[in-house]
């Protein structure tokens, strides 16, 4: 219900590392500092085609499980700012088997964070309901790019396109290799219509 579509897609194999000067300098042209290869491709998609995406390292994901939950009482999650954030029950997370591991259309956490020793990764491209992400943002006193995009409405089409796109060029920079088909969850099919 909190969200309608959620899209993976694993990426084994990755060599983490500072981006290409000409990815660089395209970040830094609108503002934002490079982190690393991987983080700046999802950057740069999310800029390029105004899908947010987010990247998990794997290897940190308990039982390299997926859960979109509500928070629960007393939960907390370091954050990539390296802040803790103590969450409620109306937040939405992205959970693996164990733990919180992202704030759902905010932040990711620190638990799950890619560094310089991840090889594979796990990105995350999805739409959440917008009030749900404005409200967690709002609580907490976040503001986020990708936040200010899941509050308007993201595009329904826009998941899949936009991972397929990090992936490729993921897989160019870093030498990894893309699964062979993402797993795209979204429990309202023919959320399309023609209009005559």
């Amino acid at each position: 219900e909190d969200c309608p579509r959620y899209v993976g897609r694993v990426v084994r194999g990755v060599k983490v590392g500072p981006s290409p000067a000409w990815l660089q300098r395209r970040l830094q042209a609108v503002g934002q500092r490079p982190i690393n290869n991987i983080v700046d491709i999802t950057n740069y998609v999310l800029l390029e085609m105004g899908q947010p995406l987010h990247a998990f390292d794997l290897d940190k994901i308990a039982d390299k499980r997926i859960v979109v939950r509500r928070a629960r009482a007393g939960e907390s999650l370091e954050t990539l700012d390296g802040t803790s954030r103590h969450l409620d029950e109306d937040m939405l997370v992205i959970a693996d088997a164990e733990q919180a591991v992202a704030l759902a259309g905010v932040m990711g956490g620190a638990n799950s964070e890619v560094s310089e020793q991840t090889v594979d990764i796990l990105l995350e491209s999805a739409n959440f309901t917008p009030s749900r992400v404005r409200l967690a943002r709002a609580r907490l006193g976040l503001f986020t790019e990708a936040a200010m995009r899941f509050e308007r409405g993201a595009d329904w089409d826009a998941p899949l396109l936009a991972i397929d796109r990090a992936a490729s060029l993921i897989a160019q920079i870093t030498g990894g290799t893309i699964a062979p088909t993402p797993l795209d969850i979204h429990p309202r099919p023919g959320q399309c219509r023609e209009i005559s």
